[in-house]
């Protein structure tokens, strides 16, 4: 999994309002979540925490060959990243915070700062510390604007467009999202991860603007090159498929959105199944499309997914992520 995108708050900011849906006309197979891949989630969780235990001996042993600052910084972004993949965030924001320090104390402020400020705004803006993140972005761009690189402004201007969109500042995140995208496609040191995000927050400015409409082919083109450069079981590519969905739904188009949340929810379930927030939002975003349509039936086949996944879910973990990620906003 891309630690940038399972810790980009576009994860959530795109599932935290659904829209008021139109019946459906076609019966959907809920089951579909269930079926043979609860197994596979918890393999992918387990491989996640042995990672994490291999990286946190790696720190261990670069503290004790006193490694230098911009190594152990470097290292504690890693460890901090993989903690928020397992929706740990109080370690993740100690991490984080640790790397940023030690950087600061680099010879030279450079490029490594400015990327551990980002991800470390990024994880602050999922904790609800809004304003910590805004400092810590706007810090991170001045950086990236001093050394000159257009790649890593643009990747500035994308976490910032994110940040705009939890302000509820919706033209400002559309314009920057907009600028970002147009770097990552033209410059050929971006990666498909850099213009996945950044279609994702274009499309979610767009669509709390009246417009999803604009977002449907912009998400298409996410989801086209997540097909292209990513293995069929990838995080991203059900996020995609499931974004795809959402932007459907809230244009009108009901069998379109029918099809792709069902289809993203359960690409979602092989990786995220064993309950981190940004598959259950989804979940509880697709039960609610499910009730509105009258499938009640099928919606509570996936709100019975909802309560077992919970039930594996470190129990502080859980709950402040329901505090961070604003669970009423499912309405």
């Amino acid at each position: 999994m891309n630690a940038r995108l399972i810790a980009s708050p576009i994860v959530f900011l795109l599932l935290s309002h659904c829209a008021p849906g139109q019946q459906v006309l076609r019966s959907v197979d809920a089951s579909g979540l269930m079926r043979g891949t609860a197994g596979d989630a918890d393999a992918y969780k387990q491989k996640l925490m042995r990672q994490i235990a291999l990286e946190e001996e790696r720190v261990r042993k670069a503290e004790s060959a006193h490694a230098t600052n911009i190594e152990l910084g470097n290292a504690y972004v890693r460890l901090g990243l993989l903690y928020s993949d397992v929706a740990q965030w109080d370690r993740a924001e100690a991490g984080l915070e640790h790397a940023v320090s030690l950087l600061r104390h680099a010879p030279e402020p450079d490029a490594d700062l400015a990327t551990a400020l980002g991800h470390l705004a990024c994880v602050h803006l999922l904790m609800g510390k809004v304003r910590e993140s805004e400092r810590e972005d706007q810090e991170a761009l001045r950086l990236r604007q001093a050394l000159g690189d257009p790649l890593q402004i643009a990747r500035s201007r994308d976490d910032l467009a994110i940040l705009y969109l939890n302000k509820q500042k919706y033209e400002k995140a559309r314009d920057l999202a907009r600028q970002a995208e147009a770097e990552f496609v033209t410059n050929g040191r971006a990666g498909a991860m850099d213009r996945i995000s950044a279609r994702f927050t274009l499309s979610e400015a767009l669509c709390y603007l009246k417009d999803c409409p604009s977002a449907i082919p912009l998400l298409k083109g996410a989801l086209d090159e997540a097909k292209a450069t990513m293995r069929p079981d990838d995080f991203p590519l059900g996020l995609s498929t499931f974004l795809l969905g959402y932007a459907y739904w809230k244009s009108g188009d009901m069998h379109g959105a029918a099809e792709y949340l069902e289809r993203g929810a359960a690409q979602m379930n092989a990786q995220l199944g064993w309950g981190h927030p940004a598959y259950l939002k989804a979940l509880g975003c697709y039960a609610q499309f499910l009730r509105e349509n009258r499938q009640g039936e099928a919606a509570s086949v996936v709100e019975r997914r909802i309560r077992q996944a919970q039930a594996v879910v470190d129990v502080h973990s859980l709950q402040t992520a329901q505090g961070m990620f604003g669970i009423d906003g499912l309405r």
